[in-house]
């Protein structure tokens, strides 16, 4: 009987998976994103593609009980007039991403379950603003650049105009405001630098 559960309950998440795929490729295609054939999307995923978007080979999001910790799911929003670029062999898991300047992700880099990448404001900060109804529309935003090689732990919150160099790491939890190098490991809150990676 539990052998036959098991079989049902594989068959079930393999339909899932690959109506969910199906999904992701359509909203794809209909943004007019540059993607590579064999992408992946893996679970449940919430797209907002307004802009322009390309994602290279080998690209995996996973958006699953099993690579999440607060069973939410992987969410990508692209505003107009915004641009994502994500390199080739990158892997993502239950990550939100809030495009609305430019972001752009290298090569061969991981990002942790959790983990949020947003390269705005979302709203000004000036008390003027917000009483002239001007908060969203004067939101600052800053390009954000993720290096080849990097390594970006759960939980993490990489903010708007951070550049993060090649072959970094960023420790579980970081917040990231400030440029990091590459070659080396940071995090804390706000993240700061640990040790050089030899």
């Amino acid at each position: 009987m539990i052998q036959i559960y098991l079989f049902y309950k594989r068959c079930i998440n393999k339909i899932y998976n690959i109506l969910h795929q199906e999904s992701a490729i359509y909203q794809l295609k209909k943004a007019k994103a540059k993607f590579a054939e064999d992408v992946k999307f893996i679970g449940a995923h919430k797209f907002s593609l307004k802009g322009k978007i390309s994602i290279g080979k080998a690209f995996t999001s996973r958006s699953t009980i099993n690579h999440c910790i607060d069973y939410g799911c992987s969410q990508i929003a692209v505003m107009p007039n915004a641009e994502l670029h994500i390199g080739d062999y990158c892997g993502i898991s239950n990550v939100s991403i809030q495009c609305h300047n430019r972001i752009d992700i290298g090569d061969y880099v991981d990002i942790g379950a959790g983990t949020i990448i947003f390269d705005t404001n979302f709203h000004s900060t000036n008390w003027i603003d917000k009483k002239n109804g001007l908060d969203i529309k004067n939101a600052k935003t800053a390009p954000v650049y993720i290096g080849n090689y990097v390594f970006i732990g759960a939980r993490c919150i990489i903010c708007k105009g951070v550049h993060i160099g090649d072959k970094s790491i960023v420790a579980a939890g970081s917040v990231v405001t400030k440029n990091i190098p590459s070659g080396e490991i940071w995090g804390g809150n706000p993240a700061k630098f640990i040790k050089d990676i030899e």
